[in-house]
C-alpha cells in the first residue's frame, strides 16, 4: 500500500500479505476525511460571519501549500486572514518574492518576522539530521504568539497531512491550528495546476522545497548517513491516502541534487558547511 521497505519501517506479514505497520493501522482504523472536511468548513463558515479586520491567522511561507491555503480561504470561504511569515533567514529570495506577490494578489496583509535558527540549521546538518521539525516548532510558536497578540483563536496552516484522525489541533490558551489542505485530499498535480494562473513561480531549490533553502542540503547529507529519506514517513503517507504514485514518491526520495548555487548562498548567509 506505501513504499515502506524494512529498512525504514516494521513489516509485518498478515494472512499472506505483506504490510507495513502503520499501513495495517490505516486498514484498522481508516480516517474519516469527508467527517474532518464537514468540522473544518463548518468553523471557516462560522468565521466569516465574525468581526474584525482578520479572520484568522495563516502561517505563511511562500511555499506551494502555504499559496494554496490562501487562496482556498480567499475564494472558497470568502475570508481575510493575516498572512504570518517567519523569515528564519534561510527562507528563498523566490519564496519571499512569491508570498509579497501573492498577498498583494489577493489583497491580503502580510507580517514578516525576522529570525536566524543558523545554529539549529548547522547542528543539524552537521550531525546528518532533519532539522524540520524543531524549524516548525519555532516557527508555530511565532505565529501562535501573533494569534495571542491579536487575539485571534484559529491560526490556518497548509499541512497536507491531518493529524491522525482530525485536521484540528488545540493549542495553547485557546488557539487552535487546523491543517487546511488535510481534509480535501488534493494531488501534486492538482496543487499546481490550482496554481498555475497566479503570480507564483516554483524556485529551483533542490529536493521538493518551494521556500527553504536548507531543506535539500538537510535531506543530501541525511541520505548518505542513513541511505534513505527523512521524508519517507511523510511521502508514504500520500502513497497510501492516494495522493501519490509509488513511481512518483520513489523519485521524490532519492538523493537529491543540489544546486551549487544553493550551497554559496547558504555559506553567505552565515551557514558554515
Amino acid at each position: 500500500m506505501c513504499i515502506h521497505t524494512s529498512k525504514t519501517k516494521k513489516i509485518i506479514n498478515k494472512n499472506g500479505k505483506v504490510f507495513c505497520i502503520d499501513c495495517l493501522n490505516f486498514l484498522k482504523y481508516p480516517p474519516n476525511f469527508e467527517l474532518m472536511k464537514k468540522e473544518v468548513e463548518e468553523i471557516l463558515h462560522n468565521l466569516k460571519r465574525s468581526g474584525g479586520k482578520y479572520h484568522c491567522i495563516l502561517a505563511f511561507s511562500g511555499g506551494k501549500d502555504s499559496v494554496l491555503a490562501l487562496k482556498l480561504l480567499k475564494e472558497r470561504f470568502k475570508l481575510n486572514p493575516l498572512c504570518v511569515m517567519v523569515d528564519n533567514n534561510y527562507i528563498s529570495n523566490e519564496a519571499i518574492e512569491n508570498a509579497l506577490k501573492i498577498t498583494k494578489y489577493y489583497e491580503v496583509d502580510l507580517m514578516i518576522l525576522n529570525r536566524d535558527y543558523t545554529d539549529l540549521f548547522e547542528d543539524a546538518i552537521k550531525r546528518g539530521e532533519s532539522p524540520c521539525r524543531r524549524c516548525s516548532k519555532l516557527i508555530l510558536r511565532e505565529v501562535w504568539r501573533v494569534a495571542k497578540m491579536l487575539n485571534m483563536k484559529y491560526i490556518i496552516t497548509g499541512h497536507e497531512l491531518p493529524f491522525g484522525h482530525s485536521a484540528i489541533r488545540k493549542m495553547k490558551e485557546g488557539v487552535e491550528m487546523i491543517r487546511l489542505l488535510a481534509p480535501y485530499k488534493i494531488t501534486e498535480e492538482e496543487k499546481y495546476k490550482m496554481l498555475k494562473n497566479l503570480p507564483w513561480k516554483k524556485p529551483n531549490l533542490g529536493g521538493y522545497t518551494t521556500n527553504c533553502l536548507v531543506l535539500g542540503v538537510a535531506l543530501e547529507r541525511f541520505y548518505e548517513k542513513y541511505g534513505f529519506s527523512f521524508e519517507v514517513d511523510r511521502v508514504a503517507t500520500l502513497v497510501r491516502f492516494g495522493l501519490l504514485s509509488k513511481e512518483k514518491a520513489e523519485e521524490v526520495l532519492k538523493k537529491p541534487n543540489i544546486p551549487e548555487e544553493v550551497y554559496e548562498e547558504l555559506r553567505r548567509r552565515g551557514l558554515n558547511i
